[in-house]
């Protein structure tokens, strides 16, 4: 890693755009922006280096104003390269920025810029920070980027949404199916989903019924300057309580059929079933409600203008493929029934007129199915979460040991290497342990005390003189003493702690020669 030092400066004045909660309706935060002459442009951090994080403190010492004056917590979001991020210096920096301005660590939220291989070192830089405090997110709008969120290599706290997906929902879609995916996805793996570039009240909608609990777009505001958004601030903006993301409401049936007296008699049949019943009276009515609502069970007629059924079932599928799907026409020839259940996957093709007792049958069983369905999906997916938490474990696991064993195999080469020292050292050495026995003889000891060799396992009284014995468990002290013929200084030194001394190490030096 390495930073940038020649990378441009951000210059221009600063703009911040709004982003809401979609749980409360509340003004949560700001994402940051750059003023340019041709528009505003994300501020992206391309270095550590002071003027590059001269924008960045002063959007904290704004962001934390705003949150003392209004009472409430401001989350600000920027962009970063995990380059930059991974620096030391961009670390030491951060800290000084969040104490000058005494903004709140969990209330800076880094969207992670990368187009690199992640590496162990980076994911370490990263979660160092995030135990500081700070929040960090990924936009899905890159396959590459989403699976790093899926496999967990970064540690993050959300993930970003683009609405473009769901702009087109006849023409497109799949791109329900996708956000659905990401959401659920997200959600299984607990981080929070933000959608970004709502520029429609459709697409807004959309992405909360989809499951988004953060919502910003030029449909709720452009980046503005810090006066605007004060205002809006100080306006107490909230979002229409029309897009705040409740409850999901209990077995949804959506009837499709382009003749009113149809639906009005089928409503009158089911209601007392206690579904949610949604209607539309074709195929472009239906997969709009589908992109605003979840549906489990789709009752359609075949044949309609603008759009057969078997399209709307075949769309309704690349939409929502875990819906049921069932038609419920007068048209029973065999060229329907096969399109239908080739294209739309249909769960079952009823006819009209209709009993009311075998069509209730059918559309309750439709649901039971429904479930079991959900309730098989929800289990697969916590014992995916489960295999993905066992996996990340295991490699903590690996890390751990093959740390201990490197430092185990270090710890055997500084043992033999000091066992090895001890032997060739030309001062004699005892090592008597706490019960009096010689522990620990090297070379030069063996030949002093030859007499009595072997040494080890010997106890002290009968290999030593009684005045060298009673330096044992003495603390540090020597004595001077005649020994075979030799005047020696003995000096013990106590092994282990004060609170638990294991034993006593004797050196013997030699002073004089007796001839």
């Amino acid at each position: 890693m390495h930073s940038q030092a020649n990378a441009p400066v951000p210059t221009g004045p600063l703009l911040y755009q709004p982003r809401f909660d979609c749980r409360n309706g509340e003004l949560a935060g700001a994402k940051l922006y750059i003023g340019r002459p041709d528009g505003p442009e994300k501020f992206v951090l391309d270095s550590p280096t002071g003027a590059a994080l001269a924008p960045l403190r002063a959007a904290c010492a704004q962001l934390a104003a705003w949150s003392r004056t209004h009472s409430q917590p401001l989350v600000l979001v920027f962009g970063a390269r995990i380059g930059t991020l991974c620096e030391p210096a961009f670390a030491v920096a951060l800290n000084a920025i969040l104490l000058e301005t005494q903004f709140e660590p969990q209330c800076l939220e880094i969207c992670i810029s990368t187009d690199e291989r992640v590496s162990d070192a980076s994911t370490a830089a990263l979660r160092h920070l995030k135990n500081c405090g700070i929040r960090f997110t990924l936009s899905a709008a890159s396959p590459a980027l989403a699976r790093l969120a899926w496999i967990r290599r970064l540690p993050l706290d959300s993930l970003e949404v683009p609405a473009h997906l769901v702009q087109d929902v006849v023409a497109d879609p799949e791109g329900i199916a996708i956000v659905r995916a990401l959401v659920t996805r997200a959600h299984t793996l607990r981080l929070v989903v933000s959608a970004k570039g709502v520029d429609s009240a459709h697409s807004a909608s959309t992405m909360v019924a989809l499951g988004c609990d953060l919502i910003l777009g030029p449909l709720f505001g452009n980046p503005e300057p810090a006066g605007h958004f004060e205002a809006l601030l100080a306006t107490d903006r909230r979002l229409d309580p029309a897009l705040l993301r409740g409850p999901r409401p209990e077995r949804t049936l959506l009837l499709v059929d382009d003749e009113e007296n149809i639906l009005s008699s089928l409503r009158r049949l089911l209601r007392r079933d206690g579904y949610t019943i949604l209607t539309a009276t074709g195929g472009k009515a239906g997969l709009e409600l589908m992109a605003t609502q979840p549906v489990d069970v789709i009752v359609s007629d075949q044949r309609m203008p603008g759009m057969t059924g078997v399209e709307f079932l075949q769309k309704a599928k690349q939409m929502d493929p875990d819906s049921v799907r069932m038609v419920l026409s007068g048209y029973t020839d065999l060229q329907s029934v096969t399109d239908a259940i080739n294209e739309g996957d249909i769960y079952k093709f009823l006819t009209k007129p209709w009993d009311d007792a075998m069509l209730r049958a059918n559309i309750n069983e439709a649901f039971q199915r429904k479930l079991l369905s959900d309730e098989n999906r929800r289990l697969s997916a916590e014992l995916a979460g489960a295999n993905d938490a066992l996996e990340r474990i295991n490699a903590q696991l690996k890390t751990v040991l093959a740390d201990r064993e490197r430092k185990l195999g270090m710890e055997e080469a500084a043992l033999s290497m000091t066992h090895e020292a001890l032997a060739v050292l030309p001062v004699p050495l005892l090592g008597i342990d706490s019960g009096g026995m010689i522990a620990l003889a090297n070379a030069a000891a063996e030949r002093l005390f030859a007499q009595q060799a072997p040494l080890l396992g010997l106890g002290a009284e009968e290999v030593l003189p009684a005045s060298c014995t009673l330096l044992l468990n003495a603390g540090e002290q020597h004595a001077d003493l005649d020994l075979h013929g030799r005047s020696v200084r003995v000096e013990a030194h106590p092994l282990g702690s004060h609170g638990d001394v294991r034993g006593t190490l004797l050196s013997f030096t030699s002073r004089t020669i007796t001839p």
